[in-house]
């Protein structure tokens, strides 16, 4: 009963900022370049890149994000962050038995 509860209630996500679309549209290009498969080492790499584009290359994703974020008012007029992320709740940690090593 609870699963269809889920379900009914829709996940909407929040629009993407400035950096988020550059790396989705760079992803593919820095993927193609070097030979790192892990996500942490790609997204440290377009981080560097972001911050070495002038203002001007940029602008470009912040006016993008400016979009999408007016697009997503649109659609979702009261929707808000807090609402959507606090029905989640936050996950317990299961913590270490240090003598044993085991989870408890």
């Amino acid at each position: 009963m609870e699963r269809d509860s889920k379900l009914q209630l829709q996940h909407i996500k929040k629009p993407l900022n400035a950096f988020m679309l550059y790396m989705k549209d760079m992803r593919p290009k820095v993927v193609a370049e070097c030979t790192l498969k892990e996500s942490a080492a790609i997204n440290q790499i377009l981080g560097k890149k972001w911050h070495a584009l002038d203002r001007s290359e940029q602008a470009k994703y912040y006016e993008m994000a400016r979009k999408e974020r007016a697009l997503h008012l649109q659609l979702y007029p009261g929707w808000s962050a807090r609402d959507n992320y606090a029905q989640q709740g936050k996950k317990k940690k299961r913590k270490r038995d240090k003598s044993q090593g085991k989870v408890s």
